[in-house]
This record gives C-alpha cells, structure tokens and sequence, in this order.
C-alpha cells in the first residue's frame, strides 16, 4: 500500500461533512483498498466489482458489507456494547486510475427502526 491523499464528503440525512486525510491505498481494476484515521478511529475500506466493505475501529466500531441493489446486516459497538444494524445500498460506483480512486457509495442505514440516508463522494490520490 502507498500513501494517499483522501477527501470524503459525507452526507447523512441531509448534513454534509468534508474531510481530508493521508491514508495508504492499493490499486487494481479488481480490487480497491483504501485505510485512513479519523479522528478517533482508523477506517479500512475495499471495493470490488459491485461490492464494499467498510470497517471502523476506535472511538465506536462499525462494519458494513454492501453489495449494489441489495439488503444487508452490519454490526455496531458503542461502549463495549454491539448489535447488529440493516443496512440497503442503493448505489456503488468508483472508478479507478493509475494513480487515484474516485468511488460513490449510496446507502441506507437501519438503526432501531430508523432509517439515515449516507451518502460518500470519495477521492483518492498517490502522493509522490
């Protein structure tokens, strides 16, 4: 893996949020993979064909499987405490160069009967 620039814009029921962080990335036409620190919290992602897998550790824990057009179960722990969350992913795109990933996850989260809408515009670059 090499090291990156990443900038995330995130929007989740509407609220938009723009981060940029170094990272390391590996790049292929088969398989994307992707790592970043938040501010408490390291983010692993791979992307492959239609599919994206997401992890969070620190702070609270979260991992998603998403797959285009599909329904789906993640797991949540906050506090020592897990459980399990639906989720439906609407949309999964990214596009891939030599040297830089631009991907966009659409998706819904089910969290205690409620419904949040995400959305990920993502791009990420090689630094030289």
């Amino acid at each position: 893996m090499q090291k990156c620039v990443v900038n995330i814009t995130t929007t989740a029921d509407g609220a938009e949020n723009t981060i940029t962080r170094e990272g390391k990335m590996s790049l292929s036409e088969s398989l994307v993979k992707l790592t970043y620190c938040e501010e408490n919290a390291l983010i692993c992602m791979e992307l492959k064909g239609n599919t994206a897998r997401m992890e969070r550790s620190g702070d609270y824990s979260l991992k998603l499987a998403l797959e285009n057009g599909k329904a789906g179960q993640g797991e949540i722990g906050i506090n020592g405490v897990s459980g399990s969350i639906g989720t439906f992913t609407d949309r999964i795109l990214y596009s891939v160069t030599e040297d830089s990933l631009h991907a966009i996850l659409h998706y819904d989260l089910l969290i205690a009967g409620q419904r949040q809408k995400m959305r990920l515009n993502l791009r990420a670059k090689f630094i030289e």
